[in-house]
């Protein structure tokens, strides 16, 4: 059914179970609702369709995968919990003329253990790292990348956090080194956590792009590999440490923009992997560890994730972006475009957990 109605429509449909049963939640949705009528008002809506979401980006998955991760962090976190449970609960799309659908507003939790809000944090810093590269290259026509990991060796939930703080202490050190200053001209840092479920343990590394001029890979500032793998050593002041990788992305002739790309698609990723700690049962059930949740929810706590230095800090200045790592960032838009779109109708789905599926 389609009507000419007020965005507000949406607060008079029947709550789910959950609500229900969690009168604040219920209370949450519907301020939220009411945020979402700014720009599109008196659009006509359509509602009461039944009509299933069907969208490239699978938003059922990532809200079964959270709803895993909300049970699984009720053992240590009610309220976070609550939160990552309510997370993507109502999203509202613009359709345009030709069917597009675009996502103009959501309520998202902005957990850091969230699967769905970690994959759009990635999305963000994928399109601010590509942004900056691209923003560089304009006034740094040479500008060439290295994509630099640096790891450390395994170590237990007890010792992680602080061995991320002497991570980024060395990498602090490193990246002051005038040798370091002499060959790089910027730099992006993100830090990524993976478990080994067989020893219980984890494994700090550090994703860095690098932008080099041409001329570095031929000069007598080139710095190889056994140099690097000295570098981190002396930084983390462990001989124990026996790899990093260092690698060169060279250009596709064939695809414009597809070094930069490539470039922000290997570093654009987010600190955790789900797969790590959430399990599929069925179709319809995702479960998570409550120990793994528990732990990185705790250790990844007030930490930055990730960084800009040098030249590329400069852009990233400039170009004025949002915090990745703070609660203020958008995640509806991660493109960092305009989030008014060419909309004819506007399309409203409520997810239905017994259904298991986001209904309009």
């Amino acid at each position: 059914m389609l009507e000419h109605i007020p965005f507000s429509w949406f607060s008079r449909l029947p709550p789910t179970k959950a609500q229900t049963e969690k009168p604040h939640l219920l209370n949450s949705v519907k301020s939220r609702e009411k945020t979402m009528k700014i720009i599109y008002e008196d659009l006509p809506v359509i509602h009461d369709s039944g009509e299933i979401l069907q969208d490239t980006t699978d938003w059922r998955t990532f809200k079964l995968k959270s709803t895993a991760v909300s049970h699984a962090m009720n053992y240590t976190d009610e309220v976070r919990s609550e939160r990552i449970l309510d997370c993507g609960s109502l999203l509202a799309f613009g359709v345009s003329n030709s069917g597009e659908k675009r996502l103009i507003k959501a309520y998202f939790c902005k957990d850091r253990m969230c699967p769905a809000c970690q994959k759009r944090r990635s999305l963000v810093v994928f399109h601010q790292v590509k942004d900056v590269c691209l923003s560089l290259q304009s006034e740094y026509k040479s500008t060439r990348y290295l994509l630099l990991t640096l790891t450390v060796p395994n170590v237990s939930a007890a010792d992680l956090s602080d061995e991320i703080k002497k991570m980024n202490k060395a990498w602090a050190s490193l990246s002051r080194r005038a040798e370091f200053k002499k060959s790089i001209w910027g730099w992006f840092k993100a830090l990524e956590i993976t478990h080994n479920k067989k020893t219980n343990t984890y494994h700090p590394h550090f994703h860095v792009l690098l932008a080099v001029p041409a001329k570095y890979f031929k000069g007598q500032n080139y710095i190889n590999h056994s140099r690097w793998l000295e570098l981190w050593q002396l930084a983390m002041k462990n001989d124990y440490i026996t790899q990093v990788d260092v690698r060169r992305i060279k250009p596709n002739p064939k695809r414009s923009g597809s070094t930069i790309e490539a470039a922000a698609a290997e570093v654009g990723k987010y600190a955790t992997k789900p797969s790590d700690y959430i399990k599929k049962l069925s179709k319809d059930r995702y479960v998570a560890d409550p120990t793994v949740v528990g732990e990185l929810a705790e250790i990844l706590k007030f930490k930055r994730l990730i960084a800009f230095g040098g030249r590329m800090k400069e852009h990233y200045q400039k170009l004025k972006f949002d915090d990745v790592d703070s609660d203020s960032v958008d995640l509806v838009n991660v493109s960092g475009e305009s989030d008014q779109v060419d909309a004819v109708v506007l399309q409203m789905y409520k997810w239905n957990i017994g259904l298991k599926q986001y209904i309009s």
